[in-house]
């Protein structure tokens, strides 16, 4: 069965303790994974669907009864499954890579000012993160780090060709 990565990491939180949509959402913020609630609610209920997690109705006095997500044995099954996944290393094949062979001067020079604007955000969250959420913030920071360098080569790279053009 193959699940997506928002799928698994959910699973994850919720063989933790249970939890509502609402609270799943916001801690997988908080731990800098981008999804909205809309995303959590529709997968959440294909998960239910296939049986890898169950709801539980809490009722609450003058509110709609609370939804508390639960992962079932089989939604245990197969995030131990998960476990035992090879490791991939993706191909990049981005934005960037198009706009690198379309020799995009404006398209690095703003890429540069954003990565550097969030490499500065990300500096100042670390450390002030769980251990698990501080590893993936890091893991952001390096990657940021890496591709703010590569693009500083890309605008030195395309330079000579912005002087050709001008001649």
């Amino acid at each position: 069965m193959n699940l997506s990565n928002l799928q698994l990491i959910m699973m994850g939180e919720v063989s933790q303790v249970q939890m509502t949509g609402y609270d799943l959402t916001k801690l997988l913020l908080e731990k800098g994974w981008k999804a909205s609630h809309q995303q959590i609610y529709r997968d959440m209920g294909k998960l239910e669907k296939l049986g890898l997690v169950s709801l539980e109705y809490v009722p609450q006095s003058g509110k709609p009864d609370k939804k508390l997500y639960l992962l079932t044995p089989a939604g245990q099954e197969q995030l131990t499954n998960a476990l035992d996944t090879e490791p991939s290393i993706s191909r990049i094949q981005d934005e960037a890579l198009v706009h690198l062979f379309l020799a995009n001067t404006y398209y690095f020079e703003q890429l540069e000012c954003r990565l550097r604007e969030r490499l500065k955000t990300l500096r100042e969250q670390v450390g002030k993160e769980d251990p698990l959420s501080a590893l993936a913030l890091t893991r952001e920071l390096l990657h940021l780090e890496i591709e703010c360098d590569w693009t500083v080569l890309v605008l030195r790279g395309l330079a000579p060709q912005e002087d050709e053009k001008a001649a």
